[in-house]
């Protein structure tokens, strides 16, 4: 069907179009910052500066679901857990490429155990993405395969050994790092294959190494060797990770990691935050980040080097947050990002705003509804301008409203709206819609 034919004899245009006002003028009013987009893709903003997720300090979540044997004395058993997440997603992308649209289904479903006497635990979580309905080249939403097709991963089974602050993670796994990510801004998220081990002395310190083996990216169902995925084919490398965190995200913190893909490439990244909290309403916080890139070893990506400065101030009053970013990245490359999302403050729905020598400024707005009684209701917006080589440049605005419910039978629904329009010298610019429903099942 032409163009947009097909969303309109869903029916689904229109509703998007209404949806995407009406965040728009929710959002006019007062709003929140977002962090990165590998990061805000797959969470809902943060109501504090304090609380907002930072790329240095990854999250860990407790799984949701069904306990299998809550009565069972054995804690392995007893705190089981099974857990089935539905995804729907729509999405209609107007690019250089043409127009790509599909509607697509599946999501994840999945089983934890609890400890075995403090010391294992072990999961699995399979994945789908299956087309529920296409327009023109559905592969280019990647939504699903590159030709259209859905495709079903087993894309977690790890086992996990503690042992006083230390915890190992073996397997196929979930990884929330800089530049090593599940990027879950599609169907199903990037995956990998790794030897994980963190350590945590403290409260206020932690360290952690890994070694990267293999990686499932958004669009695929196999685990390819690291140096393939980066785009050196016939090549097995895999990555090395080292990294530490000193402070809290509430107050001070300084975070260092390194990934080294051998032969490759080399990434160092390198934040630190400061929060302050004047009053019990409002907080300030100052975050700053550095990241270098450069080829290793035989260079079998070539020869290259850049870096990529930037700094954010983040602003909150009640449920409501505004930050200012700035990021600015050197001549000789732009910044490279093979294995999920790049953690540059200024990183959008479209742009990183990460080429070589590029300058780029950020305002970001967003706000909990809560308080004015449409509990549920958030949205944040985002708006971006980059100065390019050659006195190109571009611009970028994204907008996002979510619906989440959060008691009675449709618990844990969580309903939201995105659109970005990025516009960039001698280029058509590009508008992306998506609409995507996640549910956990809870019982």
């Amino acid at each position: 069907m032409e163009e947009a034919q097909f969303f309109r004899s869903l029916g689904i245009w229109g509703h998007w179009k209404a949806a995407l006002v009406l965040a728009l003028i929710l959002e006019q009013t007062v709003s929140k910052a977002s962090p990165p987009e590998y990061l805000a893709a797959s969470r809902e903003p943060a109501d504090t500066a304090s609380e907002q997720v930072s790329p240095i300090e990854e999250p860990f979540l407790q799984p949701a679901g069904w306990r299998l044997a809550q009565h069972y004395p054995e804690p392995f058993l007893r705190d089981s857990v099974f857990s089935l997440e539905p995804r729907f997603y729509n999405r209609y992308l107007d690019d250089a490429n043409g127009v790509q649209e599909a509607f697509a289904g599946g999501g994840s479903l999945g089983l934890t155990s609890g400890w075995w006497r403090e010391t294992l635990q072990l999961g699995l979580v399979g994945y789908t993405s299956q087309p529920l309905a296409t327009g023109r080249d559905p592969g280019g939403t990647q939504l699903l395969r590159p030709n259209g097709d859905g495709f079903s991963v087993l894309g977690q089974v790890w086992g996990k050994l503690h042992a006083g602050p230390a915890t190992a993670t073996l397997f196929r796994q979930e990884m929330e790092l800089p530049f090593i990510n599940g990027d879950d801004s599609r169907m199903i998220p990037n995956m990998f294959e790794a030897y994980r081990l963190d350590i945590k002395p403290s409260d206020i310190f932690r360290l952690g190494f890994a070694y990267v083996t293999r990686e499932k990216s958004r669009t695929s169902a196999e685990f390819r060797p690291m140096s393939e995925v980066a785009g050196v084919p016939g090549v097995d490398r895999g990555t090395s990770v080292a990294g530490f965190l000193v402070g809290t995200r509430g107050a001070t913190y300084f975070g260092a990691v390194n990934e080294l893909t051998w032969d490759l490439l080399n990434i160092a990244y390198v934040e630190a935050s400061k929060t302050w909290q004047f009053s019990d309403d409002f907080q300030l916080r100052g975050e700053l980040q550095f990241i270098d890139q450069r080829s290793v070893g035989d260079e079998l990506l070539g020869s290259f080097a850049t870096q990529l400065y930037g700094t954010s101030l983040i602003a909150s009053y009640r449920s409501a947050v505004l930050s200012v970013g700035f990021t600015s990245t050197a001549d000789g490359s732009k910044v490279l990002k093979p294995f999920g999302g790049v953690p540059a403050f200024n990183s959008l729905m479209i742009s990183d705003f990460d080429g070589a020598g590029e300058n780029s400024w950020r305002v970001g707005l967003s706000y909990d509804f809560a308080r004015i009684g449409l509990t549920g209701v958030k949205a944040f917006v985002n708006y971006a301008h980059g100065e390019l080589a050659a006195d190109q440049h571009e611009d970028e605005f994204n907008g996002t409203i979510d619906y989440r419910i959060d008691h009675g039978l449709l618990k844990n629904l969580w309903l939201r709206f995105r659109y970005a329009r990025n516009s960039t010298s001698n280029q058509p610019a590009t508008d992306d819609l998506r609409a995507i429903l996640n549910y956990t099942f809870t019982f």
